[in-house]
């Protein structure tokens, strides 16, 4: 049986990551003046590449099994490897972390309409559709 709340769950996980990647690329700024700092970035440990796609489900016993054993919730801090570092040995650049923390506060951003829609449309239902 499946809980009326896996889609919440499931967008509660993509929160929950993208606050961590924000907290990653906050530190990388903050030591954008340390020496020899190297940037690091967070990453899905599922995701090989950029891959976009979403884990399948097997939803009947007629379905083959995955390959994958990794949960979609696990992620990896890797240091980033950067080929121009500065004089000191940072490698940090300040406009290229800002845009990832841009790129990411927009991620959460949807992530969190989404969220709010859902638990909209449950309080919908769960008052009979009473109300908004």
């Amino acid at each position: 049986m499946t809980s009326i709340f896996g889609g919440v769950d499931a967008t509660r996980q993509a929160l929950d990551y993208h606050l961590e990647r924000h907290n990653v690329l906050a530190s990388n700024v903050a030591n954008v003046d340390t020496p020899g700092f190297r940037p690091r970035e967070l990453v899905r440990s599922s995701e090989e590449g950029v891959s976009g796609s979403l884990p399948m489900a097997a939803t009947t016993e007629a379905h083959f099994g995955t390959t994958a054993a990794q949960s979609p919730g696990e992620v990896v801090t890797l240091e980033e490897q950067v080929v121009t570092p500065g004089a000191d040995g940072n490698s940090v650049s300040l406009e290229r972390e800002m845009s990832k923390i841009a790129a990411n506060d927009l991620r959460y951003d949807g992530a969190a309409k989404i969220v709010a829609r859902q638990l909209a449309m449950l309080r919908y239902a769960a008052n009979d559709g009473v109300g908004g």
